[in-house]
């Protein structure tokens, strides 16, 4: 993805050190949060850009594990994503989700980590996977009504 949140000197400062890159990657998507919830948008990308950009560091270096550091990339494109919506950003939360599910299905091949890197793509699409699941409860609740038999 070519969107960056942080400076060269920052980004170069913050990865040298991965306990650096994760408490400043703590204390930013946290920042973030709030000012999404007190509707300070543009403030919050700001956080939660920056926040983004080290969680997409530490997925790299799968530090302190892969499954860490895939739920909180996902994590932090979710607030982005939501904070670009909020603003009215349609286009730059598309161009978010896009870019973090295809960094995420890069490990779909791989058998150990292919369970967390989907349930991590899943997370990114809440509103689709509210309506997959309301569509096959629906269809349980019909096979059940009709005792599992087609009215064919």
């Amino acid at each position: 993805m070519n969107l960056r949140y942080l400076c060269a000197n920052h980004r170069q400062w913050l990865t040298a050190d991965t306990d650096r890159t994760e408490k400043a990657w703590l204390d930013w998507i946290e920042r973030g949060k709030i000012l999404t919830e007190e509707c300070d948008h543009a403030q919050a990308i700001s956080y939660l850009g920056c926040a983004f950009d080290l969680a997409s560091f530490l997925l790299e270096k799968q530090w302190p594990t892969y499954a860490i550091s895939a739920a909180r990339f996902s994590e932090s494109a979710i607030w982005l994503m939501a904070a670009y919506r909020e603003r009215g950003d349609e286009k730059l939360r598309s161009y978010i989700l896009a870019g973090a599910s295809s960094y995420l299905a890069r490990e779909l091949g791989d058998s150990h980590k292919q369970r967390i890197a989907a349930d991590c793509i899943s997370a990114l699409y809440p509103e689709e996977t509210q309506l997959q699941l309301r569509d096959q409860s629906r269809t349980r609740f019909s096979a059940s009504i009709n005792g599992g038999n087609s009215l064919h």
